[in-house]
């Protein structure tokens, strides 16, 4: 939750202060792309740390991090200064967003991963209910209205305190994790057999009320002395021991899978993290659009001129900065299908293959591109807007799953950054082109995506060999 209120965050957040940073086009598209920019810059040397550190010892320092950073951001008065610390925050927020699912795929059998991970990542539907909760708290009309003057160009608008309130699910992430042990898998793989028996038989007690039998500690014992093995390299310089321990994925038995999963997340995270991100924007503006709309088509809505606005020819006529927003109830429809969505694939993992989910779900975003290129009517086109950004955030979770549940343990956090990695630079790619290009070329930005859903299949079928 608290790395989709990071990134996911800015497209309230982002359209929000424009007026008070005096945001370009460009500005506002960078920025809500900088948490993302940030992610991408770490993502790797995190996954390094985390298996040379711990899972929980990296959790617990990049949350709090990131936390700080995210909410001093909230109070930058310049576009590059809120930039920077956007920029910062990314750098380690980027940890929990793949420490968090290989921490908790340690704890249970293979068979169990991607039920599980599929079940973690539905938070992440929670956290789309959430935010526009929070949005429309703070950002809608007549909620709050308020403009605080604090020192120099500094002034609290609801904006600002709307960013720091988002973050209640990373504080509270923060004292869960106080509370949980190291991964035994990790423990094991370093050599401390001691750690790794006592959290083990932490969690047997918390399953059955027992402690672990001898048949047990020996069965653990031996799975110590084959992970331990595993663990071992020789000593390098840090930049070659980086590269070196990611080379194995890029060998048999890996390389082919695994290639075709990260580009399976690049397209996935562009769908659902770039162009998604603008979601509450172009809905906000398909709502202060006035007029009849019932025969425009999506693109037209948003960006056809309209014929019936008087232009004031005065000399002393002022533009009005506005940067208000009609309402949010589009996004919890998202978010509710969303969480529907996730238990559905959660029940459906139980009997049906993998393969089929990611085949239906494909299929489900390219028919959804293409109808926005021609229905009519508000609801029609809302369906298929969200219909087009839903399935790719599931399908991202059912891989990822998929992922650690057949890569050894002492190459998994290397193995999730990296596809993680490139969802965040599909989300990027996704954000940028959409904020700069989509009022210019948006059937062409839709007929992309519907095309690159397509062609994604085949490689979606290779990584699901996994």
């Amino acid at each position: 939750m608290q790395t989709i209120h990071e990134t996911m965050g800015m497209g309230a957040i982002g359209p929000a202060s424009v007026c008070d940073l005096r945001l370009s086009q460009m500005q506002l598209a960078s920025l809500t792309a900088a948490a993302f920019m940030g992610i991408i810059s770490s993502s790797y040397f995190w996954g390094f740390i985390t298996d040379k550190k711990g899972r929980r010892w990296i959790l617990l320092r990049t949350i709090v991090i990131s936390l700080t950073f995210s909410v001093a951001s909230m109070f930058m008065v310049s576009f590059q200064t809120f930039f920077i610390m956007r920029f910062i925050t990314g750098i380690f927020v980027a940890a929990p967003s793949f420490v968090a699912p290989t921490y908790l795929s340690e704890f249970f059998y293979t068979k169990l991963l991607a039920r599980v991970i599929t079940h973690m990542f539905m938070f992440s539907a929670f956290a789309l209910i959430y935010m526009p909760f929070m949005n429309t708290l703070f950002l809608k009309p007549g909620n709050m209205d308020f403009e605080w003057e604090v020192v120099g160009s500094l002034t609290i608008r609801p904006w600002r305190l709307l960013g720091c309130a988002v973050l209640l699910p990373g504080v509270v992430a923060l004292i869960l994790i106080l509370f949980l042990p190291e991964s035994p898998k990790f423990l094991f793989m370093i050599g401390d057999t001691e750690k790794g028996m006592s959290v083990m038989n932490w969690i047997c007690r918390k399953n059955t009320g027992r402690s672990l039998t001898k048949d047990q500690i020996s069965t653990l014992h031996k799975f110590q002395r084959f992970a331990q093995v595993k663990r071992h390299k020789a000593d390098k310089h840090f930049i070659l021991a980086m590269l070196s321990d990611a080379m194995p994925l890029f060998r048999p038995p890996f390389v082919g899978t695994y290639l075709g999963a990260c580009f399976v997340m690049f397209v996935m995270g562009m769908i659902a993290n770039g162009f998604g991100l603008w979601f509450t924007s172009m809905r906000n503006r398909n709502y202060m659009r006035p007029g009849y709309k019932g025969q425009m088509t999506f693109c037209d809505i948003l960006f056809e001129p309209d014929p019936g606005l008087i232009m004031e020819p005065d000399q002393d006529l002022e533009m009005v900065c506005n940067d208000a927003f009609i309402g949010f109830a589009d996004t919890y429809y998202l978010g509710i299908l969303n969480f529907t969505l996730y238990n559905v694939c959660w029940l459906a993992l139980f009997k049906v293959p993998r393969r089929a989910i990611f085949l239906v779900g494909q299929l489900i975003i390219t028919m959804s591109g293409f109808l926005l290129l021609f229905i009519r009517g508000n609801l029609p086109q809302l369906l298929a807007l969200i219909f087009l950004l839903s399935p790719p955030l599931v399908i991202n979770a059912i891989l990822g799953g998929a992922l650690l549940a057949n890569v050894p343990t002492y190459l998994r956090a290397k193995a999730m950054c990296i596809c993680l990695m490139w969802a965040r630079v599909g989300a990027v790619v996704g954000t940028i082109l959409t904020g700069l290009y989509i009022h210019i070329f948006c059937e062409r930005l839709l007929l992309m995506i519907s095309i690159l859903t397509i062609s994604k299949i085949a490689c979606s079928t290779l990584s699901l060999s996994l």
